[in-house]
This record gives structure tokens, C-alpha cells and sequence, in this order.
């Protein structure tokens, strides 16, 4: 693919990521407080919400590998749009819910059919030049907290003027849009890479297929480290509009103040990721990826500790630095631990180890901080610190990694 064809669908990508993630970010900071307005109360919200939040990461954990799998034999633009014209419709029914559980079934339904990030970041990936890897992921990182950065704050504006339904409806017609922007403005020249005929069941050959992944790579260390990362990170997030409320009892814009937390910390991502990422292609990733990891560590603890609302606006700051490093150098690790004619299957497989997390994280956060608000803070800084531990494993080059 020429070069003014791969940088033409990059940016065409990264507008329509930019959209559907503002979709996605603008419902995210509303859940604690919509389950409320269906009639959930008293410790059944932060049991409920963990679930609600983590309900679309065990379906996604499922279907990740195999829409992967697919992308590698039919197309990635296909997965693209699949993703974010499916979401449209379930998001938007969301607006339209009377009871919680509709909105459980929903978000299990939704983790099914959606999975932008990883559709999009395996149809760029697969066009990108290696040794630019960290860096256009990196812009497509960018794109992605762009999304989350602008999105909580106009989803909380909109419920606090308007209920929050019409958020939900905003939300579907965002990633509508972006699914006619694929369709319309992405060109992909796909040819799967000629494999040997596989038979018998679809769970026996994605097997056969993640096994081949793993072979002669360090794919699995870095899927692990994924893993931990998010995982230490969204066993308190949810957990943070729950937080606020007690800080602000009185305020009648709880919606914005907690979409403004999730506003900094996409924000500062936003600038961090392809910063990082380019450090990581020209001088290995190893310990810009240790010095994220500690500062995302150190930063989770301290809202723990927060006794007012401006000191956890402060540490989405230093949130929003790390995880913006954090995932631009992993991303890069897997391209180039990935095959040719299978980074489809590895992304799948990241999207995967994401959904575990969001889907482990949520509902650990929820039953813990029905406890106590403050201790899934301490949880997730001991265990994105000893994460930490398994970045030193890791090359400090990750062009190393690559074996194939």
C-alpha cells in the first residue's frame, strides 16, 4: 500500500474512532447514576454498576479472538464498521430501557457486536510500516482519548440538562456517523495470506490459531502485561463517580462533575500516547513503559487518600500521562510480536485480555466497594505496581521482539 494511501486511511480512522469513542465516553461517567434513576438504591448501586460496567467485557473476552480471526480471512474495514454500526443501535436502545436488567442484557449484547478500538487498531496496524508502529498507534491513541477526553463532560452536560436518555441516543448517532465515515472514506486492498484448509468446530480452529501465535514470540508475557495494567486501573475507576457524590452531596451537577474526571485524564492521555510512542520506536520501550506503570501505580493510590474533589482532579492528570504511555508501547509490542497476515488474531487476543480486566475489575471494585469506597483505590495501586515487576522482562527494545 502506498504511503499517501495507508496515512489517507489512518486519518480517516482516527475521525471516525475519535466519534465513536466520544459515544462510547459520554455514558461511561452516567451509569452509577442512571441505574439509580431506574430504581436501583442503597448498596445494590455499586454491586449493580460493577456489573453494568463490566457486563460487555465478558462477551467481548469471548468474541475478541474470533472477530480477530475473521479480520485476518475477510477484511479489517469490515470489522470496523461491523463494530460501530452494530453499537449505534444497541446504545441507542439503551436511551430507551425501563429496568436494569434490560440494560444488562443490552451491554452483554453490546460487548458481542462492538470492539472499535481493537477492529480499528488492527486495520491501521496492518497498514503501518513497522518501524512506525508506536507512532501511528500512537495517533490513533490519540483519536481514541480525544473521544474520551471530550465526550464525559458533553454526556454530563446533556444529562444534567436534559436526563440522561438523551445521552444514550447521542451515543448511537455518534457511532453511526462513524460507521458511514469508514464506509465511505477507507479504502483497504485486502489479500488474506494463503493458509492451510482448517476443519471441524470454530472453537478447535480460533485454538489452532492463537496456539500458532504464541510460538517462538514473547506474546503472551505482553498479553499478561496488558492484562494486569488495565486491570489494576478499572478496579477502582468505576468506583469514582460513587466518590464524588460523597465529596459533592449537595451539587446538582453531579453528572458533569464526574464526566470532567474522565474529561483530564483523556485529555492528558491524548497528548501522552504518540509522545511515548515515538520515544519507543527510536529508543526502545522498556522504560518509558516502567516509568508509566509506577506513575499510574503511585497516582491510583493517592485517590484513596483524596480528602477533596480538586486533588482527584489532579491525579487524572498523572492517570491520564500513564495510561496514554502505557498503551502506545504495548500496542507496539504486540504489532511486532504479531505475524504477517495475523495481527487480526493478536489484537483480537488483546482485545481479549482488555475485556477480561474491564470485565474482572468492575465487578471485583463493586463487591469491594460496597466494603468500603476507598479500598478498591489500594487494590488496583498494589496490583499495577507489581505489573510494573513484569515490564522489566520485557526486551528494551521491543524491534526485538519480532521472530518471525
Amino acid at each position: 500500500m502506498t504511503t499517501k494511501r495507508w496515512r489517507r486511511n489512518l486519518w480517516a480512522t482516527w475521525a471516525a474512532e475519535f466519534l465513536a469513542l466520544m459515544g462510547f465516553a459520554a455514558t461511561g461517567p452516567l451509569w452509577a447514576f442512571y441505574i439509580q434513576d431506574l430504581g436501583v438504591h442503597g448498596d445494590a448501586v455499586a454491586r449493580w454498576n460493577g456489573l453494568i460496567v463490566s457486563a460487555p467485557a465478558f462477551t467481548m473476552a469471548v468474541m475478541g479472538p474470533i472477530w480477530g480471526m475473521l479480520s485476518d480471512r475477510y477484511g479489517r474495514k469490515l470489522m470496523v464498521m461491523r463494530a460501530m454500526f452494530g453499537g449505534s443501535v444497541l446504545l441507542a436502545l439503551m436511551g430507551f430501557a425501563r429496568t436494569v436488567e434490560q440494560i444488562f442484557v443490552l451491554r452483554l449484547l453490546q460487548g458481542m457486536l462492538t470492539g472499535t478500538v481493537a477492529a480499528a487498531t488492527t486495520l491501521v496496524a496492518s497498514t503501518t510500516p513497522r518501524e512506525r508502529l508506536g507512532e501511528t498507534l500512537g495517533k490513533l491513541q490519540l483519536a481514541i482519548f480525544l473521544g474520551q477526553f471530550v465526550g464525559p463532560s458533553l454526556g454530563g452536560f446533556i444529562s444534567d440538562m436534559f436526563g440522561y436518555r438523551p445521552a444514550f441516543w447521542m451515543t448511537g448517532g455518534y457511532l453511526l456517523l462513524a460507521g458511514f465515515l469508514m464506509l465511505f472514506l477507507v479504502q483497504e486492498e485486502f489479500t488474506p495470506v494463503k493458509r492451510e484448509k482448517q476443519s471441524g468446530p470454530l472453537v478447535r480452529r480460533v485454538r489452532m490459531e492463537v496456539s500458532a501465535l504464541f510460538v517462538g514470540s514473547m506474546l503472551g508475557l505482553v498479553l499478561g502485561l496488558r492484562f494486569a495494567l488495565r486491570l489494576g486501573l478499572q478496579i477502582s475507576t468505576p468506583l469514582l463517580p460513587l466518590v464524588v457524590q460523597t465529596m459533592l452531596p449537595n451539587s446538582t451537577f453531579l453528572g458533569s462533575a464526574a464526566g470532567l474526571l474522565t474529561t483530564v485524564s483523556g485529555l492528558f492521555s491524548a497528548i501522552a500516547a504518540p509522545i511515548v510512542g515515538r520515544w519507543g520506536d527510536r529508543h526502545g520501550g522498556r522504560t518509558p513503559l516502567l516509568i508509566a506503570t509506577f506513575t499510574l501505580a503511585i497516582a491510583i493510590g493517592v485517590q484513596a487518600i483524596a480528602p477533596v474533589y480538586w486533588i482527584l482532579l489532579l491525579t487524572q492528570v498523572f492517570i491520564g500521562l500513564a495510561v496514554g504511555g502505557t498503551l502506545s508501547i504495548v500496542s507496539a509490542y504486540i504489532g511486532r510480536c504479531a505475524p504477517e497476515g495475523k495481527a487480526g488474531t493478536a489484537y483480537g487476543l488483546d482485545s481479549m485480555a482488555v475485556s477480561l480486566s474491564n470485565a474482572i475489575g468492575p465487578t471485583v471494585g463493586g463487591w469491594v466497594g460496597a466494603i468500603s469506597l476507598t479500598m478498591p483505590f489500594y487494590v488496583g495501586c498494589v496490583v499495577t505496581a507489581v505489573s510494573g515487576l513484569v515490564v522489566l522482562k520485557l526486551p528494551k527494545d521491543e524491534r526485538s521482539v519480532i521472530s518471525f
